[in-house]
């Protein structure tokens, strides 16, 4: 329900150009056509309070950076698109220990790298269906780690995850259908879901024989299913100042007890302040049971609000 009044919104109205491929180039015969861009955001806030505030002193600093690129291509009936979705975050506070000495907490709030990539062929008599073979790539970048308190009040970080650690591909063939420019749906009839554990490290460090369906010294894990994938852009408001970008990918096994669909949301409005900062928010939810021990929620959801820059190529 929630996706679909997600997509309705998308959809109301005329397609836009999407704003992130913003540069188009033809060559000389009208045949083949790129069109490209990308989007960089870099988003920073400080918080700080006197040491003698009676709520309780506290100060940090986040930095967060995001890109969203992409690169498509179409020739007589054929079609190539790209889209590579990064984003990293860190936040850093000050704590005291148990002596009240003060220390340097740092950890990243959000990391993410998501790289989808699809070949397609249009039919001759409905020109926004195609067949379709796609790829598509997921993983975080830098080392995670569990967090405790030593004796004296230290933190003690636990290695968790890392690149590749889970990391994830699906290959899907199927069709997709193109509709108002922006806006696509994909049926993956045929989808191959394969999960990385390649530090095996992390076994160790969590004390498990299992991380992801993947078995220690295995590294992967194969499953065959279907896929689903839809998403759109929408520029809207006076002289088109907001933005909001949605895409969902879901994956069902062919083997399954439940009708359980693995999900992922990606989520992104923004609003222009001026031609460089805007106000942003940034959501990234991920539903997968394979993920997360049993008994507990299998939904995680990162996100990020803030002001910052914006630069468009």
């Amino acid at each position: 329900m929630l996706l679909t009044l997600l997509l309705s919104v998308f959809t109301m109205g005329k397609g836009d150009v999407n704003p992130t491929l913003s540069s188009i180039k033809k060559d000389s015969t009208a045949k083949r056509v790129w069109v490209y861009g990308a989007d960089f955001k870099l988003n920073f806030s400080l918080a700080n309070s006197s040491p003698n505030w009676t709520g309780g002193s506290s100060n940090n600093i986040t930095i967060t950076g995001l890109i969203n690129a992409g690169a498509n291509l179409t020739r007589n009936g054929m079609s190539w698109d790209n889209s590579l979705k990064i984003n990293i975050g860190l936040v850093s506070n000050r704590q005291n220990d148990a002596f009240g000495q003060s220390f340097l907490s740092s950890r990243k709030n959000i990391d993410n790298l998501f790289l989808d990539s699809k070949l397609g062929m249009e039919f001759n008599q409905y020109p926004t269906l195609s067949f379709y073979g796609g790829l598509n790539f997921q993983t975080q970048l830098l080392p995670g780690y569990t967090y405790t308190k030593d004796a004296i009040g230290r933190e003690v970080a636990k290695l968790s995850t890392s690149f590749l650690s889970q990391g994830q591909t699906q290959f899907a063939l199927g069709t997709e259908n193109k509709f108002h420019k922006n806006y696509f749906i994909r049926l993956g009839y045929v989808t191959l879901k394969q999960t990385y554990v390649i530090n095996q490290e992390i076994y160790t460090a969590r004390n498990e024989e299992v991380i992801a369906r993947v078995k220690r010294g295995q590294y992967i894990d194969n499953e065959f299913g279907i896929q689903i994938q839809m998403g759109g852009t929408k520029l809207f408001g006076p002289n088109q100042i907001y933005q909001a970008k949605l895409n969902y990918l879901g994956f069902l096994p062919y083997k399954t007890d439940a009708f359980i669909m693995d999900s992922r949301i990606d989520l992104g409005l923004s609003a222009k302040l001026s031609k460089y900062f805007n106000v942003n928010y940034t959501l990234i939810s991920i539903f997968d049971k394979d993920l997360v021990k049993p008994q507990t929620n299998a939904w995680q959801n990162s996100w990020v609000f803030g002001i910052g820059y914006s630069y468009n190529i």
